[in-house]
C-alpha cells in the first residue's frame, strides 16, 4: 500500500473542513483518477471505496469520466449507425443495378 504525504498550512483546515475529511476527499480523486487512466477498473474502485455501483457512477460522472455502461452504449450507437449506413448503401446499389438500361 502506497501512503502520500502533503505538505500543507495547517490553518486550512477547522471544524467546517477538517483535515481528516480532506485527506479521504483526496483518496477518493485519486482513485477516480485511476480510473480514468485506466490504471485500475471501476470493480476495484468501488471496492476502495467502499460503494454502492450507482454511487461510484454518481462520483465518476461528477468529475467527468464516463461509466462503462455509458462508454459501450455509445459504441454500440455508433456500430448500428454504421450498420445501418452501410445496409442503406448498398440497398441504393441494387435499385441502381435492378433498374433496366435504357438505349437512346
Amino acid at each position: 500500500m502506497m501512503n502520500l504525504k502533503l505538505e500543507l498550512p495547517g490553518d486550512l483546515f477547522d471544524l467546517q473542513f477538517s483535515e481528516t475529511e480532506f485527506a479521504a476527499r483526496v483518496r477518493e480523486l485519486a482513485i477516480l483518477e485511476l480510473v480514468r487512466v485506466k490504471r485500475i477498473h471501476e470493480h476495484e474502485a468501488k471496492q476502495m471505496l467502499g460503494l454502492e455501483r450507482w454511487q461510484l457512477v454518481e462520483k465518476m460522472k461528477a468529475v467527468g469520466i464516463a461509466p462503462t455502461e455509458e462508454v459501450f452504449a455509445g459504441i454500440q450507437s455508433e456500430l448500428s449507425k454504421a450498420i445501418d449506413s452501410k445496409r442503406a448503401r448498398e440497398a441504393g446499389k441494387s435499385i441502381k443495378n435492378a433498374a433496366p438500361k435504357r438505349r437512346g
